[in-house]
């Protein structure tokens, strides 16, 4: 029997009477794949087509999954680099212009300058790294803002970019069911949870 192991697979011999339970059958592969992001794009399901919700002079921030997904990393073009770069295309026909890109690590590590090209393309990269493209850092309590408590009293901070922006987009590599949507926000985008007086407190 063919396993997976981690990041690779591994043949095992399984004992007689073992069970064995398939996936479903995976669905057709995309044949068209840029041509499925911009019908996405501007024909998404319960929203406007993203073209409506742009205004020029408005503040634009699109945040994108970080290096922790998928494993093993996705072999180039990245689809968030396709996406990314679409959603730029219309940005710019409507007269945008204050971007900022923003990887959503949450507490994991930084990515390096060379993830962060993977992910994004290198177009994109030139463009807009080191200034308007950056890893959120849950640490950095300066560029936080506090949205409010939850309704067991847990204090709600995320990047205060994305909490000021006109308009957030992001850009999700969903797995399973759990993943994206506002999830992806309130996690990718949080504080470490513990505030700057709680920080003094803790410091030596």
């Amino acid at each position: 029997m063919v396993l997976f192991e981690g990041e690779g697979i591994r043949a095992e011999r399984l004992p007689p009477g073992s069970r064995v339970v398939y996936p479903p059958t995976s669905l057709p592969g995309i044949q068209d794949v840029d041509a499925a992001i911009r019908r996405a794009l501007l024909h998404p399901h319960g929203i406007e087509p993203l073209p409506e919700l742009l205004v020029p002079g408005m503040r634009l921030s699109i945040v994108f999954d970080d290096v922790s997904l998928p494993l093993p990393s996705m072999c180039r073009p990245d689809v968030r680099g396709r996406v990314i770069e679409q959603v730029l295309e219309l940005v710019a026909q409507r007269g945008v212009e204050d971007i900022e890109l923003i990887a959503a690590n949450a507490l994991h590590r930084r990515m390096t300058p060379a993830e962060l090209k993977h992910v994004v393309g290198e177009r994109v990269f030139r463009a807009f790294f080191p200034d308007r493209l950056r890893n959120h850092d849950a640490e950095d309590h300066d560029n936080l803002t506090h949205l409010g408590l939850t309704g067991v009293e847990e204090d709600v901070e995320i990047n205060r970019r994305a909490a000021e922006s006109d308009l957030l987009v992001y850009v999700n590599v969903n797995l399973i069911a759990l993943n994206g949507g506002p999830k992806s926000v309130a996690v990718g985008l949080a504080s470490n949870g513990v505030g700057p007086a709680d920080a003094g407190a803790a410091s030596p």
